[in-house]
């Protein structure tokens, strides 16, 4: 048992119902205001930030490998010297 085809609609030409049919009149798009953009903080501010970031990062760094090698620093010179 096959399934039947169904006949396809025939289209009518699109020239003749365009041909009948009166154009639409566009409709005037409104003028929509500009957004105001509000910029972030200055490349510098941000190159501050980040570069005391590091430094402090940096001083944490050395007085770890400073306590940890030699015993010695601020932050981390008990903390290694107990354990032996």
């Amino acid at each position: 048992m096959a399934a039947r085809r169904r006949n396809a609609k025939k289209a009518a030409p699109k020239k003749a119902a365009a041909k009948s049919k009166a154009p639409k009149a566009k409709k005037a798009k409104a003028v929509k205001e500009p957004k105001e953009i509000n910029p972030g903080p200055p490349v510098e501010v941000v190159l501050s930030i980040v570069t005391g970031i590091m430094l402090l990062a940096a001083v944490v760094l050395v007085d770890y490998a400073a306590g940890k090698s030699f015993g010695e620093g601020t932050l981390f010179a008990d903390s290694y010297s107990a354990g032996e």
